[in-house]
């Protein structure tokens, strides 16, 4: 099963494969952006395989987290 996780948007960059960097739960992860090239700095995304999949609200962001915790999704 494929899981996209929210994640923080930290920095940004530019490019037919704009890379970057998002915050998933405290660990600083490299995104590629090619797919949500809008962005910026302080967006929530959904990051999936390594892509930024869509653009999310905080507070949904916030809720998918609460629910990834609570059935202990990401294993740790």
């Amino acid at each position: 099963m494929c899981l996209g996780i929210p994640g923080k948007v930290i920095k940004t960059g530019e490019g037919l494969m704009p890379m970057g960097l998002i915050d998933v739960v405290g660990d600083e992860r490299p995104c590629c952006f090619a797919y949500t090239p809008e962005v910026e700095v302080g967006d929530f995304v959904m990051f999936q395989h390594g892509f930024a999949v869509d653009t999310v609200e905080k507070a949904e962001a916030e809720e998918t987290l609460r629910t990834i915790h609570e059935f202990d999704m990401l294993g740790g």
